[in-house]
């Protein structure tokens, strides 16, 4: 039996507020898989100590393979295409990074930022590629994506 190949992967995102953590998106064509693997604090961001940890995780991953990245993380967040409604991409806008937002139908959302380079539109082309369920709609808008956030303290939805 060969083990999944990783269709897209979404290097060098960050989540969470603080501390903030470092994780890879990896989509394959089922679901996508979240592996967290460090905590960072503001003298790490200072010091480009993000940038060498997330360059370390992946060549982890290219070289030694799947079961090795997953070995390194700290967290592991498994999330089939069934369970997502709608994956969103911001372009960042002109002041901020890009942002992915995965939407789950039973769960709170997932953001995270992406600091690796990325292009919001071949992010959504591979994302449309790779996302086998029909559930699962991609969207790209334009903004730093904070209005999703401010939409779900008001209560509102979308």
């Amino acid at each position: 039996m060969t083990s999944p190949q990783v269709r897209v992967h979404l290097h060098y995102a960050m989540t969470g507020s603080y501390p903030l953590r470092l994780v890879d998106l990896l989509f394959f064509d089922d679901r996508v898989i979240l592996l967290e693997y460090d905590y960072l604090t503001g003298f790490d961001l200072a010091t480009a100590g993000a940038d060498r940890r997330a360059a370390s995780f992946a060549e982890t991953l290219e070289s030694e393979g799947l079961a090795a990245a997953r070995a390194a993380a700290e967290r592991e967040q498994r999330i089939d295409y069934d369970g997502l409604d709608r994956i969103v991409v911001y372009d960042g806008g002109a002041v901020a990074r890009e942002k992915v937002v995965l939407e789950r139908t039973d769960a709170a959302p997932v953001r995270v930022r992406v600091h690796g380079g990325v292009e919001a539109d071949g992010l959504c082309a591979a994302l449309e590629s790779t996302v086998a369920s029909d559930s699962t709609a991609i969207d790209r808008q334009s903004g730093a994506g904070v209005s999703d956030r401010f939409r779900r303290l008001c209560g509102l939805t979308r």
